[in-house]
């Protein structure tokens, strides 16, 4: 089997004194897939995506493995980044213990979509948001094969991350500080990123096909 398009590029070793951008994934594939694509992709940052553990992927848990993390990572409070990435759909009520615990830590953030991380992937390829406003997870998965042909490929459509952030910030509202039905934050963890990976991404994306229509 040929090597995807993602490998044919060079990693970066990092920099001495490049920080941990941490990801703390509630999904055991299609978040961390995503953010593996980055992974090295820039010698100024360290980009650590994290799968959720066996043990579950309740917020309480994903705190746990976030202090798991820092402590094997020895990562610096004050520098290095903690992101949380989480859906609305099953923990709709368990969310503001997550949100609590990162109001008092000023490098933990929180990007949660509504209802899912789907949602995110879905701007990648369209400016609009679905007709039908689908409300549940199990409608906005099989929508994505629907708007991208053969469905979102980690391997190659994360490229068009800038276009996911301007789709989805122009489509984002929230009440209170939840994205309502159909929007996401996965922009605000997109823009803190961009900003360490750009010149590096903007040297190979040219080789990545960006999603295409059906």
């Amino acid at each position: 089997m040929p090597k995807p398009i993602k490998f044919e590029y060079e990693k970066k070793a990092p920099f001495r004194d490049a920080f941990y951008f941490i990801i703390i994934c509630e999904g055991k594939s299609r978040e961390p897939d995503y953010f593996r694509f980055f992974v090295d992709i820039s010698s100024r940052v360290k980009i650590v995506p994290v799968e959720s553990s066996n043990d579950g992927s309740s917020p309480e848990k994903l705190i746990g493995l976030a202090n798991t993390e820092i402590r094997k990572l020895d990562a610096t409070a004050g520098k290095d980044r903690i992101w949380f990435v989480i859906d609305t759909d099953r923990w709709r009520k368990q969310i503001r213990t997550l949100r609590r615990a990162t109001a008092t830590r000023p490098q933990w953030k929180v990007a949660q979509s509504n209802p899912c991380f789907e949602v995110w992937l879905y701007y990648h390829a369209r400016s609009v948001p679905p007709e039908g406003d689908p409300k549940s997870c199990g409608k906005w998965k099989p929508l994505l094969p629907k708007v991208i042909k053969g469905g979102f490929n980690p391997d190659f459509h994360p490229a068009a991350i800038e276009t996911a952030i301007e789709n989805a910030k122009k489509n984002y509202a929230e009440e209170g500080d939840l994205p309502i039905t159909g929007a996401t934050q996965a922009w605000f963890l997109a823009e803190d990123l961009l900003p360490l990976i750009k010149k590096d991404l903007d040297m190979i994306k040219d080789k990545f096909p960006p999603p295409a229509t059906p």
